[in-house]
């Protein structure tokens, strides 16, 4: 039997724990019978009792303590969501005494051993130096302080899930969704995890791009906020990255930098994200058409920011038309 071991570190998001254990309680039971598809749950505190984000108590099965031993062998680690909001909380939380322990359970677990985490515990997962080079994604609006902490890690925060060998990350809060189905793709099957999906009516969401503010770097360099406000005021024209540059009185090549830096884009990928972000405004808050739309973003023609929506956000225009109706 396989196990799936929930690290609870206090004020783990108690929505985060609960979509961790009703999805997987509810693929064991739709499989119930099915031969190979048995696994069982556990939950591993530093200590016995752990107190989640909302102030109520979970008692653990066992302790982080019983995990460095090897009393307790999961096969996968999943790790909650901690909602964590400012760099100044990060470093405070990351710090205490179950955050080291955790690290550390990490750090020494069997290179077997598939580990999860979404949102804000994919900081939890960086500290460790297991991401050194790899790929990841976590919440779009803590990214620009991800990059800040950990330059070595490729960080994608429009995905909604990457894996990376043994490493699997998730974006923002109720992503931890599509973590849990493919942990439980990867144990159960992808049968499982695709009629745990319907029966929970959990949509396909392969983006988070198409849920980012339109202020989300805000905090950040104020040569990119700069960039942003810039870009934003001439979409409707051609956009040149020299003409950004110029605007800014920067070389070129100190943009690019600077961009890279804090978003991990291209000047050129950034004019498109602005781009794509204000007809996802549009599209959601107007009746106007796409090809209107197209127009006012710097787009030829509606079929070109069709396709662009549909690679970026994973959507059509329509479905992001009518998801907020």
């Amino acid at each position: 039997m396989k196990t799936i071991l929930i690290l609870a570190l206090d004020g783990v998001m108690d929505s985060s724990l609960g979509i961790t254990t009703d999805t997987v309680r509810a693929a064991q039971f739709l499989t119930r019978g099915s031969k190979g598809t048995a696994v069982r749950l556990m939950t591993a505190g530093y200590r016995k009792t752990v107190s989640t984000g909302s102030g109520m108590r979970l008692v653990a099965d066992c302790r982080f303590a019983d995990v460095v031993s090897g009393e307790v062998r999961p096969d996968w680690i999943v790790i909650p969501g901690l909602g964590l909001a400012t760099d100044e909380i990060i470093r405070s939380r990351l710090a205490k005494a179950d955050a080291k322990a955790a690290i550390e359970l990490l750090r020494g677990a069997p290179p077997s051993t598939r580990v999860g985490a979404s949102c804000s515990a994919v900081f939890l997962l960086a500290r460790t130096g297991l991401l050194a080079g790899r790929q990841a994604t976590s919440t779009w609006w803590l990214a620009h302080l991800f990059r800040a902490h950990y330059p070595d890690i490729k960080l994608d925060e429009t995905r909604m899930l990457v894996r990376d060998g043994p490493f699997y990350t998730a974006g923002a809060a109720y992503a931890q969704l599509d973590l849990i189905l493919a942990v439980i793709a990867d144990l159960m099957g992808s049968a499982a995890a695709e009629t745990c999906s319907r029966y929970l009516l959990m949509d396909q969401r392969p983006s988070q791009a198409r849920y980012m503010a339109q202020s989300h770097t805000q905090h950040v360099d104020p040569t990119v906020i700069a960039a942003e406000r810039w870009i934003d005021a001439h979409l409707a024209e051609p956009i040149s990255v020299a003409q950004i540059a110029e605007a800014l009185a920067l070389s070129p090549k100190t943009l690019a930098r600077r961009l890279d830096a804090a978003m991990g884009l291209t000047p050129l990928k950034f004019v498109q994200r602005r781009r794509l972000m204000q007809a996802s405004h549009l599209l959601e808050s107007t009746t106007l058409a796409i090809d209107a739309i197209a127009e006012q973003v710097g787009y030829q023609d509606g079929t070109a920011l069709r396709k662009l929506i549909k690679r970026e956000f994973g959507a059509t225009p329509n479905a992001l038309r009518f998801s907020r109706a």
